[in-house]
């Protein structure tokens, strides 16, 4: 960052990857190439839809808060491209323009970007000009995709099976679930539909990058031009995205140097039926003919269910003209410096970033399709959203570097640097328009409102505007290759905080020591390379709304009288202001080693650290008295600690042109809560936050098994809820025979134990072989179809026989499991259904297989090729270990969504105690678009 350095003289815990490194895995981004490749950099995915990305941590969360996007704001590491900051979607970025990937990891190496690297800073730096003849180059692949498996739910017979004994445990029995007349007819007609295989397909990728590069002493330049599209295993969903780099570097003379670098993207996704669209598959009757006998789409198969409203999914292929779903975004990245030579040594820079992106989405629901269950001929709806966003960047640098007497280098850089944001949304939704063709080309024609109809907290209209000023120094010294130091200062003011705490100062000092620069270790000839540092500093945190100091307003109506014409528009205070609010601060200790033994045919790293982090900003929800609902203020403390090892080896080396590379990484991260709003309060039960316990503890009770008939004895004892045999048994911690909130307890966590990945590397003569692994163990995962409570949450319905779920091995007098519960139709609220949904989430993946052929140079001569290789790729080409798909609960533990699906409930004998806290903002498996297995073929073409 702002600068070069000699990697024996880093005295930070940095990590370097390689563009073509990251592209041994053929993704839209870089998140989903580097996922498993390093130590310390956690990435899981939260969308399997196409152009989906990923949430990415590095080391780990240092923030409490409710939900996914407040954490993303505050511990999400930086990205800077070229130098610049950015900001917005990884996709905006192709990964054939990336060169290389730093990763800057301990307080030492992120302080110069002081509050924006909080979370951790990664630099791409994208393709760059050379000096000589001009390259021309292509890389380009084609594959398909599928899905890796299915949801396994009942067939036509297990369906009616389960209907029957949901039926049967109402007490006294009742035929008002039983199977439909229609449901009767199919089973006696051996239809069982598979949903499923109706409606995924075959998906396809095609990548496409071509560009030329070159120079001379004086000029460099590089130009490319790219093409990438996904199209999903939903019909009609799809990612495309178009790009244009352009980079040209100017020796305008001895002392002046300018360059440019543009990236534009222009990218379309297409997502008809969302995410969503496989549980509503899992929903739908097998009992029920997909069309019907003159060959058209059964527009309602779920006729007479509590599903009845549910439209078709193969809607989604015959209507697709009615079901409008496109996000249009474009984006232009810009970054200008010029560099004067003042005198030997010293230079002067500035760097200019320009960013724009402009976003569009267009909406519109045909009646009566997959979207849109209204049968109502105005019962249409539609909708356009517009949003756009530019941050400017300028940063004035002074940079300095020299030697003295060969054994002494000194360098020091100074920044003075300022960014503002800016970002505007608007949007209107409409209903009861005139005509499906025109979609949401007009709807001034329809009923329109400014809020969402269908959702009135969907409100498209925002304004902000954020800045920030800031102060660097940073100086290293190093004494004949042997010691160096490394000490940072910085300070930035926010426009967002409160006046007099708008600045912050952060602090930090690295040291490093090559021991084997040193005499005594020139005769201990098998260490080629060992080098301790160690560093410490500050970072801190602003990664909240704009005019979150200043409170907030909303609207309401108050009566006066009769009518409407009695009704008044008012304004009310929602969000009380904060006069106090400052920076979140973050201390880290970094102690590290790197090594190299046998000529470096054995190479790594270890790094130990913890942080501590304070005065954490955190919205507030308050009591009505207050005259307001929440507030924003600097409350807790957390802390935390990792390990983390990059291990590299050259296992075989032959003369004959065989090699056997890896690359091993292993970590964990533990974190821990230190304080709450007080020093006295030690637990947040609402939230799921305790002292002492780390930040996504689960906190519930503890699922033991099933009761069974032959615990009659005990059933008798329990006081409340009254129970009975085949229904949830959890632990009772006090033995008072009573379930209530004193038998809750953390009874796991969302936090792995240890993550890791492994690549292996093979080649001979022509030919290379590359297989990377990754792993993340010990942690649960949320599986929200597994439960329901009753409230919306979960999977409706879910063990009740109303509709269609996954299949499961449930409780029946003639299968006395302890997995789930006997089904019971009376009831939409299963007595501690919230235990169900927690399930170990641990899991080893073979992320992709890439064999390549290297074409012989003497047969490209001729051709005037430099270099020719084709390859084959297999992305997720098979699940190594996972209890989780092993136990047939899905088809990929990897996560697919955020939170969701078990709400908090009070004690009770209707409800029961349930799940709490920390759920709601955690990556989950829901039955969401699954993951895909790909196979691709492509070449690396360049002459």
């Amino acid at each position: 960052g702002y600068g070069t350095a000699r990697k024996k003289d880093v005295t930070g815990a940095v990590v370097s990857i390689k563009g073509d490194v990251l592209r041994e895995v053929p993704a839209p981004n870089v998140l989903a190439q580097l996922k498993g490749r390093t130590a310390g950099v956690d990435i899981v995915s939260n969308s399997a839809t196409p152009g989906g990305s990923g949430q990415i941590r590095i080391r780990g969360n240092r923030s409490l808060a409710t939900n996914a996007g407040t954490l993303d704001a505050l511990d999400a590491p930086l990205l800077v491209v070229d130098g610049i900051p950015f900001g917005g979607s990884i996709n905006d970025i192709s990964p054939d323009d990336v060169a290389s990937l730093e990763i800057l990891k301990d307080a030492s190496a992120t302080a110069i970007y002081g509050s924006r690297g909080s979370g951790g800073v990664i630099l791409l730096t994208t393709k760059k000009g050379r000096s000589g003849k001009a390259i021309f180059n292509y890389d380009g692949y084609h594959g398909t995709s599928n899905v890796i498996d299915k949801l396994r739910v009942f067939t036509g017979p297990e369906y009616a099976a389960f209907k029957a004994e949901a039926a049967a445990a109402i007490a006294p029995a009742s035929s008002l679930y039983a199977l439909t007349t229609f449901e009767t007819a199919a089973l006696t007609a051996g239809i069982s539909t598979d949903w499923q295989d109706l409606i995924y397909k075959q998906g396809l990728t095609t990548s496409h990058n071509m560009g030329f590069s070159g120079g001379n002493q004086g000029t460099q330049y590089s130009l490319s031009g790219g093409y990438f599209n996904e199209t999903g295993i939903i019909p009609n969903q799809k990612f495309e995205r178009y790009s244009i780099r352009a980079q040209i570097d100017q020796q305008i003379n001895k002392r002046l140097k300018i360059g440019l670098t543009t990236l534009n993207t222009l990218a379309y996704t297409r997502n008809p039926g969302g995410a969503g669209v496989p549980v509503g598959l899992m929903r739908m009757t097998p009992l029920a003919s997909p069309y019907n006998a003159d060959g058209t789409v059964n527009l309602n198969p779920n006729a007479a269910q509590t599903d009845a409203a549910a439209i078709s999914p193969l809607t989604l292929i015959t209507k697709s003209d009615l079901i409008y779903d496109k996000t249009r975004r474009l984006r232009t990245f810009n970054s200008l410096f010029g560099e004067v030579l003042i005198i030997k040594g010293l230079k002067y820079r500035v760097n200019v970033g320009l960013d724009y992106r402009q976003q569009q989405q267009d909406n519109y629901n045909g009646i009566q399709t997959y979207t849109n269950g209204s049968v109502a001929a105005s019962g249409n709806n539609g909708s356009v959203r517009n949003g756009e966003a530019w941050t400017y960047t300028i940063d004035n640098l002074l940079n300095y570097e020299t030697t003295i007497k060969e054994k002494h280098r000194i360098g020091f850089t100074g920044l003075f640097g300022i960014q503002k944001d800016h970002s505007q949304n608007s949007g209107f939704f409409a209903t009861a328009l005139p005509a499906d063709y025109q979609l949401n080309s007009n709807l001034a024609l329809g009923t329109v409102t400014g809020i969402n109809p269908q959702n009135a907290n969907d409100n498209p209209n925002s304004f902000s505007e954020r800045g920030l000023v800031s102060y660097m120094a940073r100086a290293t010294y190093g004494f004949d290759s042997r010691y160096n130091l490394t000490a940072t200062i910085r300070r930035d003011g926010s426009s967002i905080l409160s006046p007099g705490n708008q600045w912050f100062t952060y602090p930090a000092f690295a040291l490093g020591w090559n021991v084997s620069n040193e005499s005594f270790m020139k005769n201990i000839s098998f260490v080629s390379n060992l080098k301790l540092r160690g560093g410490w500093g500050k970072t801190s945190n602003q990664g909240i709304n704009p005019y979150a100091t200043l409170g907030g307003l909303g609207t309401g109506f108050y009566n006066f009288g009769q009518g409407a014409a009695g009704q008044q528009l008012t304004v009310l205070v929602t969000t009380l202001p904060n006069s106090s609010l400052k920076w979140q601060s973050t201390q880290q200790t970094n102690v590290g080693m790197e090594f190299g033994f046998f000529k470096n045919r054995i190479t790594g790293s270890v790094d130990v650290y913890s942080h501590k982090t304070k005065d954490i900003l955190l919205g507030v929800n308050l009591p009505f008295s207050n005259g307001a609902t929440s507030t924003t203020k600097n409350l807790g403390k957390t802390k935390g600690h990792g390990l983390e090892l990059n291990l590299s080896s050259i296992n075989i080396q032959t003369e004959n042109g065989f090699t056997w590379n890896t690359d091993l990484n292993y970590y964990f991260n533990r974190e821990e809560i230190v304080e709450l709003t007080t020093p006295s309060q030690k637990e947040d039960i609402g939230n799921g936050w305790f002292v002492g316990k780390p930040l996504t503890v689960i906190y519930d009770l503890n699922k033991i098994g099933i009761w069974q008939t032959a615990d009659a004895a005990k059933l008798a004892l329990q006081t409340s809820p009254v129970q009975k045999a085949g229904q949830i048994r959890v632990e009772d911690l006090n033995g008072d025979n009573k379930i209530d909130a004193s038998d809750r307890q953390i009874i796991g966590d969302f936090q792995p134990k240890w993550e890791g990945g492994i690549t292996n590397r093979i080649t001979f003569k022509n030919f290379d072989l590359s297989v990377v692994v990754y792993a993340r163990m010990g942690m649960k995962v949320l599986v929200p179809y597994v439960t329901t409570d009753g409230s919306g949450s979960g999977y409706t319905f879910f063990m009740q026989g109303r509709n269609n779920q996954l299949k499961v091995d449930y409780w029946t007098p003639t299968n006395p499991t302890n997995a789930f519960p006997r089904p019971d139709a009376s009831t939409d609220r299963f007595l501690f259904a919230s235990t169900m949904g927690y399930m170990d989430g641990s899991f080893i993946k073979c992320r992709s297989i890439n064999l390549g052929y290297d074409v012989p140079k003497s047969i490209l001569s001729r051709a005037g090729i430099q270099s020719l290789r084709l390859y084959v790729t297999a992305v997720n080409p098979f699940i190594i270990y996972s209890p989780f798909v092993k136990g047939g609960f899905g088809p990929d533990p990897e996560g697919n969504g955020y939170g969701g699906g078990i709400a908090s409930q009070q004690a009770g004998n209707s409800v029961g105690a349930g799940g709490t806290g920390g759920a709601g903002r955690q990556i989950s498996v829901n039955a969401n678009n699954p993951a895909t297995r790909q196979f691709n073929v492509g070449l690396n073409l360049k002459f």
